[in-house]
């Protein structure tokens, strides 16, 4: 799925209402949903969270996590860094229980706000993204899940950003390599189980000259055979994006002023049958 995040408009789909196992794009809506807690007030970002053992019980060896431990105080950002950064499972479950009251709780707030941003074929039962029952969506809906969080929560970038995450004695980089490779990307999620496959929600902003703009676009890739595939589909994706199309400012029935995008004559006579 490639989508233009300034107009919604989708360039690019194929299987994208497939139904299929998340992995760890399944954090995505993990971050909205504490994001928007943060937002209204009822967490901070500086208050520290009691680490549980049944929280941290739950989270296996081979398990991308930040090491939390029983009886540990662990400030809000960095709980929230970790879940974006590290992509750590520890993280998504100790801030589930904190924002969601128990992990029903939070599980309910995700498929609450999954129907309310319109995710029609998704349906969430962990924090995490580990592989369990119930827990799907699609690329198309991780799309709609993608805008929303960069409209309603662009707090998200200050974490997706970074290359390298730290804690205590742990480090890790950040999977998503695009990072490294291209300036104008600056997120979002990677995620990998035997069932999901390697998988991304990439998004990369760029200065456009016609009309002058930033325009941001992002790039769904599910099941990839490899991480080096999921980085390189989603990154040319992200360049088909930018240079197969032309922007074409219009002013809509209620006078507002919105751009539709429009492919290249030749190019879109390559991809004819």
């Amino acid at each position: 799925m490639l989508v233009d995040g300034e107009s919604g408009q989708v360039l690019v789909e194929h299987n994208a209402d497939a139904e299929r196992q998340p992995a760890s794009l399944t954090k995505l809506m993990t971050a909205y949903i504490a994001l928007d807690a943060l937002k209204r007030g009822s967490v901070r970002w500086d208050e520290k969270v009691a680490v549980d053992a049944p929280d941290i019980g739950e989270v296996g060896g081979d398990e991308a996590r930040m090491y939390l431990v029983p009886g540990q105080h662990v400030p809000v950002r960095d709980l929230v860094q970790g879940l974006i950064a590290a992509s750590a499972n520890d993280a998504a479950l100790v801030l589930a229980r904190r924002v969601g009251g128990s992990p029903a709780g939070f599980e309910q707030l995700m498929n609450d706000t999954a129907r309310k941003l319109g995710m029609a074929h998704t349906h969430f039962s962990t924090p995490s993204g580990t592989t369990t029952p119930g827990n799907y969506s699609t690329a198309r809906d991780l799309s709609t899940l993608a805008l929303r969080l960069t409209k309603d929560l662009p707090e998200y970038y200050t974490f997706s950003s970074e290359q390298h995450f730290a804690y205590g004695k742990f480090e890790k980089r950040n999977k998503n390599w695009l990072l490294g490779k291209d300036p104008s990307v600056d997120g979002m999620k990677t995620g990998h189980t035997q069932a999901a496959g390697y998988c991304i929600v990439a998004t990369a902003k760029r200065k456009q000259s016609s009309p002058p703009m930033m325009r941001r676009v992002f790039a769904v890739v599910l099941g990839a055979p490899t991480a080096n595939d999921r980085i390189t589909g989603a990154g040319s994706l992200l360049n088909y994006a930018f240079s197969a199309y032309k922007d074409y400012p219009l002013t809509d029935d209620a006078r507002h002023h919105v751009v539709t995008r429009v492919a290249e004559p030749k190019l879109v006579q390559t991809s004819s049958p």
